[in-house]
């Protein structure tokens, strides 16, 4: 344990590294040494998460990392759009590191699969056209205490945020009607709810899902097919655990 503790320490100050790296970098896009730098501490950041079970802060740094990698290479230009989304990302890295783990969420005497969670937070809106898509989501946030309504496509989606009673929004990017991409730009288009978190689920084979979802206002992301490791970390560093 004590070392599983070091290595949570260890994330901690890598992530406020990362974070003051591309910070440097906003200031001076075009410094290779601080391209270089980035790269680095997101590296490290990511082997140190992938120990200590923060497989969703891994993804992200990775995805840091081939960003940087592109820009290095004069793939795509670091414009001030871009790095204010890595700004959000390192930002959600560092709140990751934070996060408690399972055992200062469960002392010994209580487990999840004993205790009664009773949520704290509003419900999540979960927003997938897959019935299957929608159960899995829909039991995994269960399990962990969260209240979940789930639908099947952004119009009643969009219908459901207008009644201003989620917390946070989980939605696919391809959906019937109104897809994801279109729903996030509704939602951040009102100013009533300009802070609602929203999680859009992507596809691993298709990086450029996550930019589109956080250029259209997304404040995270979660791979479909990692649910199991990156769903309930992900909505619990957004809105928090559901336990109370």
């Amino acid at each position: 344990m004590m070392m599983f503790e070091l290595l949570r320490l260890q994330a901690q100050t890598q992530a406020q590294l990362l974070t003051n790296c591309v910070m440097e970098l906003a200031r001076d896009p075009f410094a290779p040494e601080q391209l270089n730098a980035c790269a680095a501490a997101a590296c490290s950041f990511e082997r140190t998460a992938q120990m200590v079970g923060l497989e969703a802060g891994a993804e992200l740094a990775r995805t840091l990392e081939e960003c940087l990698a592109a820009a290095r290479r004069g793939e795509i230009e670091l414009q001030q759009e871009l790095l204010s989304l890595m700004l959000q990302s390192v930002d959600l890295l560092d709140n990751m590191s934070r996060l408690p783990t399972a055992a200062q969420l469960f002392p010994e005497s209580e487990t999840p699969e004993d205790s009664q969670p009773r949520s704290k937070c509003k419900p999540v809106l979960v927003v997938a056209d897959s019935a299957d898509t929608r159960e899995l989501e829909h039991k995994l946030l269960r399990f962990r205490g969260y209240e979940v309504v789930a639908v099947e496509n952004g119009i009643d989606a969009w219908y459901e945020v207008l009644s201003g009673k989620y917390g946070l929004v989980l939605t696919d990017v391809d959906l019937p009607g109104l897809d994801g991409i279109q729903l996030i730009r509704l939602i951040r288009n009102d100013p009533r709810f300009a802070r609602l978190p929203i999680l859009i689920a992507c596809e691993l084979e298709d990086p450029q899902q996550r930019w589109r979802g956080f250029d259209a206002g997304a404040n995270y992301y979660v791979i479909k097919g990692t649910f199991h490791d990156t769903l309930v970390e992900a909505v619990s560093t957004l809105i928090g655990p559901a336990e109370v």
